[in-house]
């Protein structure tokens, strides 16, 4: 962009994180590889190393009463579940939508709260509804409510968050949203970056952060195609920035071509885990010397290999034969 929208971020980046680059600039990002590219597909290479490969449409996918959603796949969950984590999303909208609560729920039984969890406790009215559920500014209310609450416990905790103002086209203007630039987007995109970036400073004061990781993570490309129709496609990428990480010195953070799948064993890395071998599902941690699929292989053939069907991923994943 000719103006870079994500300031507060940049700085948190550049100052005292890790961002992963594909160019060598300062900040570039993943590329969008076949199966990843909506917001609950995003979130299942995040935390599976997999591309979501399914009969259906892919948001009508996990629906079905009594559906299984990837009953073959070791996600994060499961694995954070099986070493005593407590787990909670938490999101604005109604997390049935796109078969996030049969996700989420499916695998190491994270608690779900969401729109609907937020009208039936009271803590908004039972219509209440804007844009996707409720906005950003709540889900951040809600977050640190939650973050303190898991906190007390002596177990340890992954809360995984969903913002929702910039997801669809022109984004959701918040009634207290400063107005820097001449159109919508541009203002959505800059006060979501100064509201992430607000809960990450309140979180730094927390006593919990000396050894909690924190990881940001775009889910998908923009899907307003006006707003961004001057960029090509493949000059386009998802943003990332690790806080508090073990491991920060002589990694590689630029000229890395990666994908949503390589945040898995990437995410475990950043929390101080050994990751035998440096892959998990698709995914290889950037903290390591690997070179990621996307680098050995080269994004074409790599994309066009997930785009085709394979019985593998059928029978083991969605099957669990």
């Amino acid at each position: 962009m000719k103006e870079n929208l994500l300031p507060e971020l940049t700085e948190l980046a550049s100052q005292e994180g890790v961002h992963f680059s594909n160019t060598s600039k300062p900040f570039g990002g993943a590329q969008q590889l076949s199966g990843t590219g909506w917001t609950v597909a995003g979130m299942v290479a995040q935390t599976s190393g997999l591309p979501l490969k399914v009969p259906v449409d892919g948001n009508s996918y996990g629906l079905e009463k009594n559906s299984r959603f990837l009953p073959g796949a070791v996600t994060l969950n499961n694995i954070l579940a099986k070493h005593g984590y407590q787990q909670k999303v938490l999101l604005g909208s109604d997390a049935t939508f796109g078969g996030r609560r049969a996700y989420f729920s499916q695998h190491g039984a994270v608690q779900i709260d969401d729109l609907l969890t937020a009208r039936k406790d009271g803590r908004l009215p039972e219509d209440y509804y804007v844009w996707w559920g409720y906005e950003d500014s709540k889900l951040f209310e809600y977050a640190k409510e939650s973050a303190l609450a898991l906190s007390q416990s002596n177990q340890p905790f992954n809360l995984t968050m969903l913002t929702e103002n910039t997801h669809h086209i022109g984004g959701y203007p918040e009634p207290n949203m400063p107005e820097k630039y001449g159109d919508q987007y541009s203002n959505v995109i800059a006060f979501s970056d100064h509201q992430i970036a607000e809960f990450i400073k309140w979180a730094q004061t927390q006593a919990f952060y000396q050894n909690t990781t924190i990881i940001v993570n775009g889910d998908h490309l923009g899907m307003d195609v006006d707003y961004y129709q001057n960029i090509p496609a493949n000059k386009r990428h998802t943003f990332n920035l690790i806080l508090n990480a073990p491991k920060t010195r002589d990694v590689q953070t630029k000229n890395r071509q990666f994908s949503a799948m390589d945040m898995f064993p990437t995410t475990l890395a950043a929390m101080g885990v050994a990751v035998k071998g440096d892959r998990l599902g698709l995914g290889t941690n950037l903290f390591s010397s690997k070179k990621t699929l996307i680098e050995e292989k080269g994004f074409k053939e790599v994309d066009k290999a997930l785009s085709a069907n394979s019985k593998f991923y059928n029978n083991q994943f969605i099957y669990d034969k």
